[in-house]
């Protein structure tokens, strides 16, 4: 079986100064990076937040409520439980972050609501839920458009998607705090696909959304929305010939049992950022918020390199197993030629040229 394993270097731009979907209780949203390796780079920082000019004796304490659907062993419950410790220490207790994983709060379309009508101040949310609020978000989600994580967070920070992040803002109500590395999306099929010919007459499974069947109709296969708890059966009885998901959601849902490939196609990196009710932002003590942006700017970098790390361990995992080959001869040039009239159409939804400023933006 070939084995490739792939490292993504987390350079130190992640350690951003922006004051900003594995395993999930209900399954698909985004899976890892490009062809080229790089180098894994964890944060070595301290855990002193620049709070010590912050004046705190007379703020009156405050509470937020985060919430998200992810298990209690994802990095990303991990990381946002360690967040909210931190963020109680750096305030002395005056700032308290109650954390709900496992959609304890409900699904993610509840817990969107949830920000908007006051009941969940912060949140860990999808782009395809965002975009429901203001649509032209929904090119972060977009195929091809990020080559790896590093320019996936680099973008997010550039003038065009801070531009894009605001008028979101503007029209939701809800803040995004920090971009968070969700993974990259891959195939896995039951006959080898290296080149998007390979994709003709292929029943692809897909999530139910408008713009992944239109996405996998232009890449010439065609698409079946299903929902991830049908999709095991579903490819062991030939009623798909494959699907499309995050290597964490693959392993976890066992389709390495069940596909004999994961074709590397790198087509959505994907980003599932952390969220503020604004209403809930603009209450807080200047104080508070300023040494929580501190502690994002810190902290949420440091769950992307842990889902990085998990990531690669779960590739890592499928490569020295004997069930599904992975298979790195994928001509990516084909299928990015496919969507051209697709990207070219959604410009219209996403604003001329935004696109491809971002898939321009340079990692520094």
């Amino acid at each position: 079986m070939k084995k490739k394993t792939l490292a993504l270097l987390l350079v130190g731009a992640m350690a951003m100064s922006m004051a900003a979907c594995g395993l999930s209780k209900s399954g698909d949203t985004a899976a890892t990076a490009p062809a080229q390796e790089q180098e894994t780079e964890a944060a070595t920082e301290t855990d002193d937040t620049s709070t010590d000019a912050v004046d705190l004796s007379n703020v009156e304490p405050a509470t937020l409520t985060l919430a998200h659907i992810y298990a209690a062993e994802h990095p990303f419950t991990i990381g946002l439980d360690d967040f909210a410790q931190k963020v109680s220490e750096a305030t002395d207790g005056k700032l308290e972050i109650k954390h709900f994983s496992a959609a304890q709060l409900g699904d993610e379309p509840s817990i969107h609501e949830g920000l908007k009508n006051g009941t969940v101040d912060m949140a860990v949310m999808g782009i395809s839920e965002a975009g429901k609020d203001y649509e032209p978000v929904m090119v972060m989600d977009a195929p091809f458009i990020f080559t790896d994580v590093n320019q996936m967070m680099a973008a997010n920070e550039s003038e065009v998607g801070q531009e894009l992040w605001n008028s979101y803002e503007e029209a939701s109500g809800i803040k995004m705090l920090s971009p968070i590395y969700y993974g990259t999306r891959q195939l896995t099929t039951n006959k080898k696909v290296s080149n998007v010919s390979d994709l003709a007459g292929m029943k692809i499974r897909v999530p139910s959304q408008e713009n992944s069947v239109a996405v996998w109709q232009a890449l010439g296969a065609s698409p079946t929305p299903m929902n991830l708890s049908e999709v095991y059966l579903s490819l062991q009885t030939g009623v798909v010939d494959g699907q499309e998901n995050p290597v964490a959601t693959i392993l976890s849902q066992g389709f390495q049992e069940v596909c004999s490939y994961m074709n590397m196609t790198y087509h959505s990196v994907q980003n599932c950022p952390l969220f503020i009710s604004s209403a809930s932002y603009e209450k807080l003590d200047p104080a508070l918020a300023q040494i929580l942006d501190e502690c994002v700017a810190k902290y949420m970098p440091e769950i992307t390199a842990s889902m990085v790390e998990y990531e690669n361990s779960m590739i890592d995992e499928i490569a020295n197993g004997d069930s599904m080959e992975i298979n790195n001869d994928v001509d990516i040039d084909s299928f990015k030629a496919a969507l051209a009239d697709y990207i070219k159409q959604n410009e219209s939804v996403w604003g001329e040229g935004v696109y491809d400023a971002l898939s321009a933006t340079e990692v520094k």
